[in-house]
């Protein structure tokens, strides 16, 4: 289906959204298609929320953050719509609770299993296992039922949907992913509804000729999307690179509310979709984005 019919029957107001990729495969098609439908009061869940959750904050379409950061990591610089909402309430407050980058792996990773909580060492000492009040228990020490030593765990966490952008997936849903996987498998494979968006729509053969490539399975998947270029302007392995300019500009185009209102207009409310996007991208820009082929060490399946 398209992103906006996915958008608009697996996404709805007041739920916990997982939204995939570290470094590379962030689903920005998807977030852009939340803002354009107004989607309002989501809780947003990501190992790193960088500028992908600076665009939600602004826009007005959460009011609460599980992640280890909000910034701009081109600089690095400041994300002024996170800034905006937790100094001044602009758009709205949001609460904001704070994880590390492995204890919301280990959060993932239980709600992936199907356990209640995980044991993790990290947190011990440090001032992240702290809760604030509107957030709530985010981890507590125990006592190890085998060796009586105090121990940290933290709970799972299970989205009520989840949205990967992956290289490509057969119409089913078996999507495949490769490069740097980050969350991207406990973090999916924890949400009660998937949406599966890909640079490519595949045959299943090609599918099985690499399954161990395969991150989540299609009786999981509820919705799968062709969208090319989905995860602009971050990475998507084999496909494209990082577009520096755009994300090291971001701040600078966005550090007042006029800014930011204006940048909004032209890169997600002032166009209809993935497509019209990548008009305004434009052509050159696309070109000079595109991966060079690096095809290396194959492994030949056959028998």
């Amino acid at each position: 289906m398209t992103m906006k019919d996915a958008i608009r029957k697996f996404v709805n107001d007041g739920e916990m959204v997982f939204l995939g990729g570290f470094a590379h495969g962030i689903p920005f098609s998807a977030a852009h298609e939340m803002i354009r439908l107004k989607k309002r009061k989501l809780k947003l869940c990501k190992a790193s929320g960088g500028i992908l959750f600076d665009q939600l904050i602004g826009a007005g379409v959460t009011n609460h953050i599980i992640t280890s950061h909000c910034w701009n990591g081109f600089g690095p610089q400041p994300t002024w719509n996170y800034k905006r909402a937790i100094e001044k309430g602009i758009p709205h407050k949001i609460i904001y609770n704070e994880q590390s980058l492995f204890m919301i792996n280990m959060s993932f990773f239980a709600g992936y299993m199907g356990i209640p909580f995980v044991p993790i060492r990290s947190l011990v000492g440090t001032s992240i296992i702290e809760h604030p009040k509107e957030v709530g228990l985010k981890a507590t020490m125990v006592k190890c039922p085998f060796t009586g030593e105090n121990t940290c765990v933290v709970p799972a966490i299970n989205p009520d949907v989840g949205i990967i952008h992956v290289q490509r997936a057969d119409s089913e849903g078996n999507a495949q992913m490769w490069g740097f996987i980050g969350e991207n498998k406990y973090g999916i494979n924890a949400c009660k509804k998937i949406i599966v968006s890909a640079e490519e729509i595949v045959d299943r053969k090609v599918i099985m000729e690499s399954p161990e490539r395969t991150i989540v399975n299609s009786y999981k998947v509820d919705a799968v999307i062709h969208e090319p270029w989905g995860g602009h302007p971050y990475s998507m392995q084999g496909f494209y690179y990082t577009d520096l300019k755009y994300n090291f500009n971001y701040t600078k185009e966005t550090k007042t509310i006029e800014d930011w209102e204006d940048w909004l207009e032209k890169w997600v409310t002032g166009v209809n979709d993935r497509q019209e996007y990548l008009k305004v991208l434009g052509e050159k820009r696309i070109k000079k984005l595109k991966a060079k082929n690096m095809i290396q060490g194959a492994v030949d399946y056959g028998f």
